[in-house]
């Protein structure tokens, strides 16, 4: 996804990149975790997913905002206990500097969402509309998370620094 001109610059971007840190992002949670790095313009650029109870080490820089979200179903996944996670200062150790954890966990869902998120992985989206379900449920469903969306309300919250 490459930004264009007619698409406005999303508040919630990466600044700069002149103070690097290290992280270990860790998966805590039973699902596929996908990290996105929201780059300069505003637009999400995913790294490899991180398997259930797996680590991926980053260099990063502090200015530069990563979210989460499930690899299966698109739903967001909390990094730190917050939506979004921005790099704190390189820590060092007498080796030099040192991969700070950072924990990806799930948020409590109601158990609404929990439904949708199972029918969602289980059920290819063409077969919504056989399942005996109320229309709300179907419009819920159609109205699977959408990651661009997340972030332009994320922008509205957090602002860089």
């Amino acid at each position: 996804m490459a930004h264009t001109g007619e698409q406005p610059v999303s508040a919630l971007r990466s600044l700069r990149s002149d103070e690097a840190t290290f992280v270990k992002f860790v998966n805590r949670t039973m699902r596929t975790a996908r990290p996105w790095w929201i780059n300069f313009d505003g637009v999400p650029q995913n790294y490899d997913d991180i398997p259930p109870g797996g680590a991926l080490h980053m260099r990063t820089y502090r200015t530069h905002p990563w979210v989460f979200r499930d690899a299966d179903t698109g739903d967001k996944l909390l990094i730190k206990n917050d939506e979004i996670y921005f790099p704190t200062s390189k820590q060092y150790d007498e080796d030099g500097p040192t991969y700070i954890p950072v924990d990806v966990t799930v948020p409590v869902y109601s158990l609404k969402n929990c439904c949708l998120q199972c029918i969602r992985k289980h059920v290819k989206s063409d077969d919504y509309t056989k399942l005996e379900l109320p229309n709300s449920l179907h419009t819920d469903l159609k109205n699977s998370p959408h990651l661009l969306r997340a972030i332009e309300n994320l922008s509205k919250l957090y602002r860089n620094n």
